[in-house]
């Protein structure tokens, strides 16, 4: 039997190949097709991360609490707006939108890191570890997409 440990860490790192694809392709020259897939899926990731705190608290019953479980329900709205924002600014220079984005992935970390423990304290502490893992991953990305930029 496949345990769901195995299948979150695979969905994991398999959400990190649309980054990978998209610097092959700046690498490759094709600007405009690497932008498009880079920006429009680091937006969808970063408002889906978000989006799971909806989940996480609307379970746990905190969802209306004052403090860290409040934060984290208005905060994850703040971070559709800010994918949204980032793919509004996509079409020119991509250091704007990525810019965004990178703040949204460290800031949305950040909310986790601090919520997570008051509002589901059942969360392994290795998911944690995972999800620094895979957000450093993805800023790294975002910086070789930055770095692969012909403007740049």
């Amino acid at each position: 039997m496949i345990r769901a440990e195995t299948v979150i860490s695979a969905l994991g790192y398999a959400g990190l190949s649309p980054f990978v694809v998209a610097c092959g392709f700046q690498y490759a020259g094709e600007e405009v097709l690497a932008s498009q897939i880079f920006l429009s899926y680091s937006a969808i990731i970063l408002s889906f991360l978000g989006g799971t705190h909806w989940g996480r608290l609307l379970s746990s019953g905190k969802a209306l609490e004052l403090g860290a479980g409040l934060f984290a329900l208005v905060a994850s709205n703040v971070f559709a707006l800010l994918a949204w924002s980032a793919l509004l600014l996509s079409h020119g220079n991509i250091l704007y939108p990525c810019i965004i984005l990178i703040a949204g992935f460290v800031l949305l970390f950040l909310v986790e890191m601090a919520s997570i423990p008051t509002i589901d304290s059942a969360v392994h502490s290795r998911y944690s570890a995972f999800r620094a893992f895979l957000t450093i991953s993805v800023l790294l990305l975002h910086g070789v997409f930055i770095l692969l930029a012909p403007s740049n």
